[in-house]
């Protein structure tokens, strides 16, 4: 079915990205700048220590000083600060220590992107903030490309890059600049291996669910919560939505379901015998400090799984969230994704 009101209607998407064009051509730019000016500059000094590296350096900063987006909305950002970066010659390093460091789960692969908050330089004679925002229109890649060259090509020793820009979005850009820049840190390959365990190397389909505070489990921002007697409705709704996922299947396999909501992975795991889940509990961290380690590690084992998946499935409907979880995590494996709005 083809909706063509409502918010998930084509007369809604078109007319939202005639304006989102819109802003990328007149307002974009401006909002950026002003971004830096007023939430950023105040960190940087002239009387601030100069800095001490010799080549230019790159660095994708998610400190705390601005909201970042979730796990996805980082790993892109921090991809396409690198693909630039790399495409430029220029020295790249990650400085991710908000409201974690990213280091206890993922680590330098091929490419050492380190660097301590001492090396960090904010004399504004040698160092300035850039940021780059995104707004979900199909010209955006142009305008978020020819911004990062700009301020790369131009750049004094140091840019300190706040972004959530998504540049690699074709082929398998992402997968290779993720291979070098990552390797799952000790903590997170046990966790992975435990994971699969239950899975016996066999194949499998990935299917994530976004309800933001649908379901009134999940803390982000303030999101509606739907009334109880409409909760059961739209979980009903979603496991029939992954039961015509496995009918489909011409070789029957195991459904890794993965969900903002825990309500939903342990109403779906009761009603769906072959659907299969990681233990635990999530939360945006974008919404939440003081994260317990098995928190956040069961964001990146669901994140690496999907990624192993033979495909993977979002599934929306109502006022689901289209996340972009599952498509950073597909493109990490390289694996046929799909969207299903129903």
């Amino acid at each position: 079915m083809i909706l063509i009101t409502g918010k998930e209607g084509i007369v809604h998407r078109t007319g939202k990205e005639i304006q989102n064009v819109f802003q990328n051509l007149f307002k974009q730019r401006g909002k950026w700048r002003r971004e830096v000016r007023e939430n950023l500059a105040q960190y940087y000094t002239a009387d601030a220590p100069r800095a001490t590296n010799e080549r230019p350096i790159v660095v994708a900063m998610i400190d705390g000083k601005l909201k970042h987006g979730g796990l996805a909305d980082r790993l892109r950002g921090i991809i396409s600060a690198y693909y630039v970066s790399r495409m430029y010659n220029r020295d790249f390093r990650i400085f991710f220590v908000h409201p974690f460091p990213l280091i206890d789960y993922l680590v330098p692969n091929l490419h050492d992107w380190r660097i301590s908050e001492a090396d960090l330089c904010f004399n504004n004679n040698d160092a300035e903030a850039m940021f780059c925002g995104s707004n979900a229109t199909h010209v955006e890649r142009w305008f978020q490309e020819q911004w990062f060259k700009k301020r790369i090509k131009g750049m004094k020793r140091q840019l300190h890059i706040y972004t959530n820009a998504w540049l690699t979005r074709s082929g398998n850009t992402f997968q290779q600049c993720f291979n070098e820049l990552f390797r799952p840190s000790e903590a997170l390959e046990t966790a992975l291996d435990k994971a699969m365990q239950p899975l016996a190397g066999k194949e499998y389909f990935a299917v994530t669910l976004r309800f933001q505070q649908l379901l009134g489990d999940f803390k982000e921002d303030n999101y509606d919560v739907l009334p109880e007697a409409e909760r059961k409705l739209l979980m009903d709704r979603c496991v029939e939505q992954i039961a015509h996922i496995h009918t489909k299947m011409k070789v029957k396999k195991r459904i890794l379901v993965t969900s903002d909501s825990s309500t939903f992975i342990d109403y779906a795991a009761s009603q769906l015998d072959y659907v299969y889940v990681v233990p635990g509990k999530l939360t945006h961290i974008d919404w939440a400090t003081d994260i317990p380690f098995e928190m956040n590690l069961k964001s990146f084992v669901d994140l690496l799984m999907i990624s192993r998946a033979q495909k993977a499935f979002l599934l929306q409907t109502g006022k689901m969230y289209n996340s972009g979880f599952p498509r950073r995590a597909a493109q990490i494996g390289n694996v046929p994704f799909q969207h299903i709005r129903f």
